[in-house]
């Protein structure tokens, strides 16, 4: 039977079940029930041990069972005998023991009405249950609603006759049987009941628990469910809620006018807190730009923050940055040359103005922590919060969930980081990035001699899962396992890398895909103990290092990076931005295009914001269309704007560092 869905349909089968319980709360004369009585004190007594063991620890079917099993030995025909066969028989279906189940039930045939006949119906209703014959057994089974009067047969029977409405789809008919079962069970079983219903709602999907807690607070007077049934899946949805982040739903968890419970302790404060989020808000809030950043990830700390340093300085934030003087003695400090090349002509592009709050470009940022389960969550609230475009993903990983988020939500995601070789969803995927294939590609056919060696590589952690841990083969060259760029020292005065290691294994080949500043740490120790071979650098750490003559070291290069190896000085605003907040690397130059190209979109969109559902997708579709359209002078290509695909075309040179 398919699964019920709707709330509607909860309010009329629930409607159905309250009626039926005291429609059926009688019985008639020829089926009077007739009480089953110990025939000795002494099998009354342990008759009554079994039942307080079960309603005590009902799960623990070992010791339960044994204990029958004494009595049967003990008092084998006393009239108690039959309502402990079915008891045992009961055990044993639920471990699901069918043959020793058959032998007790075949030693009870048809009791008279009274508790044994109930317990020996709910027996035969489980066996069919178990057999997966849940329709036969929900027939068995509805006839004794509201007739059981024994506590424990009736705890028995609500647990069996809503577990047979759920394995036949009914779960709505299901729900108004564990009200029932909640509000006939006695104080002393009322904890005992509540978690055991509590763990059947587990297994219910989220749709359902919503429905129902839906119907239950608007026909809360017609329906007469109980407080405590609502409570339960109030709380499951609770746990649903903040585990998932969905914000939607802790907002009508918490909706007092939708008739919402009070939820106190930790529960109560992480939905509130998940609620006034801004996740899951559709909105578009003007001109506003929201940035992605791992900034708590250990791994890619160092990248965000290079990322980050690039997208303020775009946007001018905070005020007045891009204002401060460059001192002549500035102009060209720390930026070495290299055999200056022409690797690509650059792009048209025109002149962006100095970013003014005139142009009322936003920046909203969300920390996703370099965690997967957290990204598109952080991602809902950049949304939430209006972004109209977002900027995300540092690593291969983030970049392919961000992109697909975007296409999700239609919203335009600019990725900072190939995605690697996945297919990339059509119209809101831009993607700013190169993937290391293409720059490793470039230092092979500039140096042959790459590919005939064995190569040691010097990595970032962030980028350990995307080289071979042991070692082997990576595209064109074969390589050594990994070092990485934050090995400590072990000793003063002793060099951090495995000098003594490559020295030994007769290593003259190393391929550096850290930062910068790993290229310069590696070169310097290598020269400093005359190591001989070449050094190659990808754009991660391209740069103009100092080395010895014995050392050739190579970096690949692309648009302005490294600052000195084009056959154009760094521009003006490189040149600022080195003096006022650092070297400029891959990552900030990301950073730094990334939010250059997104600030030239949003001075196309209106300034105002918009709520409407329909004006939100076509003002999201406006700041796409803008985005790929926009062109800037860019720091990481010659390009001016994104290519074909909305990918960043652009031409990977090598050049020669010259020693010193």
């Amino acid at each position: 039977m398919r699964r019920e869905r709707s709330s509607q349909a909860f309010g009329v089968v629930a409607s159905a079940v309250l009626v039926a319980v005291p429609a059926c709360a009688s019985t008639s004369a020829d089926q009077k029930p007739q009480p089953t009585v110990a025939s000795s004190p002494a099998a009354g007594s342990a008759f009554e041990a079994i039942r307080e063991a079960w309603r005590a620890s009902p799960a623990d079917t070992r010791a339960l069972q044994k204990m029958i099993e004494s009595f049967l030995d003990r008092f084998p025909s006393d009239r108690l005998s039959v309502p402990a066969r079915l008891y045992l028989a009961l055990l044993v279906l639920q471990r699901g023991d069918f043959v020793a189940a058959d032998a007790q039930l075949a030693l009870v045939e048809n009791p008279p009405p009274g508790t044994a006949h109930d317990l020996w119906t709910i027996a035969r209703a489980r066996r069919l249950r178990a057999h997966g014959q849940a329709e036969a057994a929900l027939d068995l089974l509805r006839p004794l609603v509201g007739k059981i009067v024994d506590p424990l047969a009736r705890s028995i029977f609500e647990e069996e006759l809503t577990r047979a409405a759920l394995a036949t789809n009914r779960d709505y008919e299901a729900i108004s049987y564990m009200d029932a079962w909640l509000r006939a069970t006695t104080d002393e079983d009322k904890e005992r009941t509540t978690k055991t219903i509590a763990a059947i709602v587990e297994q219910l999907p989220k749709d359902v628990l919503l429905g129902a807690l839906r119907a239950m607070r608007k026909g809360r007077a017609m329906l007469g469910y109980g407080i405590d049934i609502e409570r339960i899946l109030a709380e499951r949805l609770v746990v649903i809620a903040t585990s998932s982040g969905d914000a939607d739903l802790a907002r009508m968890l918490l909706d007092t006018e939708a008739g919402a419970m009070a939820l106190a302790g930790k529960a109560g404060q992480d939905l509130g807190e998940l609620a006034t989020s801004r996740r899951g808000l559709n909105l578009v809030q003007g001109r506003t730009i929201g940035l992605l950043l791992p900034t708590e990830s250990p791994e890619l700390r160092d990248e965000a923050a290079d990322v980050l340093r690039g997208v303020m300085w775009s946007l001018g934030l905070p005020s007045g940055v891009r204002g401060i003087a460059v001192a002549p003695e500035q102009r060209s400090a720390g930026t070495r040359t290299a055999a200056r090349i022409r690797c690509a002509p650059w792009e048209a592009a025109p002149p962006l103005p100095e970013p003014s709050p005139d142009d009322g470009v936003r920046l909203v940022t969300r920390d996703d922590a370099g965690s997967a389960d957290r990204t598109e969550a952080s991602l809902d609230e950049l949304a939430g919060a209006g972004a109209a475009i977002v900027i995300a993903g540092l690593d291969k990983q983030t970049a392919a969930r961000a992109l697909s988020w975007g296409a999700a939500h239609a919203v335009p995601v600019v990725s900072l980081a190939s995605p690697g070789d996945v297919d990339l969803p059509p119209d809101f995927a831009f993607v700013l990035g190169e993937p290391r294939a293409n720059a490793l590609a470039a230092l092979v056919r500039a140096a042959p001699e790459l590919g005939a060696r064995t190569l040691a590589p010097v990595i970032d952690r962030s980028e350990a899962a995307d080289f071979p841990a042991q070692g082997g083969h990576f595209g064109p060259v074969t390589m050594l396992p990994p070092v990485s760029c934050d090995i400590p020292t072990t000793r003063a005065g002793d060099p951090r890398f495995p000098l003594a290691q490559w020295d030994t294994e007769k290593t003259h080949a190393w391929l550096i895909s850290g930062s910068p500043e790993c290229a310069g740490g590696v070169v310097g120790e290598l020269s400093g103990a005359n190591a001989r071979g070449l050094v190659a650098l990808t754009l991660e750490a391209a740069a103009l290092p100092a080395h010895t003559p014995g050392l050739r070291v190579v970096t690949a290069t692309a648009g302005m990076l490294p600052p000195g190896a084009a056959d154009e000085a760094p521009d003006a605003e490189m040149r600022r931005f080195t003096a006022t907040l650092g070297p400029v690397n891959w990552w900030s130059a990301l950073g730094r295009d990334a939010a250059t190209l997104g600030r030239a979109a949003m001075r196309g969109l209106p300034a105002t914001g918009a709520t409407d559902p329909q004006a939100v997708a076509e003002r999201r579709i406006q700041a796409r269309d803008t985005l790929a359209s926009a062109r800037a002078r860019l720091w990481s290509s010659e390009r001016a704007t994104f290519g074909s695909g909305r990918t960043m075309k652009r031409t990977i040179c090598v050049v020669e560092v010259p020693s010193r």
